[in-house]
């Protein structure tokens, strides 16, 4: 079952093995700490979690993409407010992945082995954040936001992604993370 907020962030370069270390997130992870800023921003109110959304990291460098990683905020445990410790879960969530299609790694954090088109079957209609999108209001939940990484979709997504409604969140390109608060934002004050 999906959760009212559901974030997708397309994670182009990000290592679907757990074959970098925690201090080389920019380099060696594949910009996995674009995606690990995602989950906070998405996840983390003050004192507290957001219970009602979900975050979906979509791995798609090498060496076996896709992997899914998911987690869900009804359940989640061991998730903190810093990119390292969350950086760890998705770590240790692919040495368990190994060669299954999917694994729970810890409460409220499981991976697949999905790419964008399954994984948004899953889902409530997808609504792509896009800076040449309309500047249209949200709307009500459930809804799921698609966000990139610090690169623009791929053709392939686009295509995918092609029947969504595109909504622009202002006249700047804002990080990802920035993107997600925004989001909130204007869905907590509908």
């Amino acid at each position: 079952m999906a959760a009212d907020r559901n974030f997708v962030i397309l994670g182009h370069r990000a290592h679907t093995a757990p074959d970098w270390k925690l201090d080389d997130l920019c380099g060696g992870a594949g910009r996995l700490d674009v995606l690990v800023r995602c989950v906070t921003a998405a996840m983390w109110i003050s004192h507290g979690l957001r219970r009602d959304t979900d975050v979906w990291l979509l791995l798609q460098g090498p060496p076996a993409p896709p992997v899914a990683v998911h987690f869900c905020g009804a359940t989640v445990r061991y998730l903190n407010p810093d990119e390292r410790s969350t950086a760890a879960l998705v770590r240790n969530g692919l040495v368990k992945l190994r060669n299954r299609d999917s694994v729970e790694s810890s409460p409220g954090l499981t991976l697949h082995r999905m790419g964008l088109t399954e994984l948004l079957v899953q889902l409530p209609p997808p609504i792509i954040l896009d800076e040449a999108g309309d500047s249209d209001a949200f709307p009500a939940p459930p809804l799921t936001l698609v966000l990139s990484d610090d690169r623009d979709p791929t053709e392939e997504e686009r295509e995918v992604l092609a029947s969504a409604p595109h909504i622009c969140l202002g006249e700047r390109s804002l990080l990802s993370s920035a993107c997600i608060t925004l989001a909130h934002n204007l869905l907590d004050n509908q």
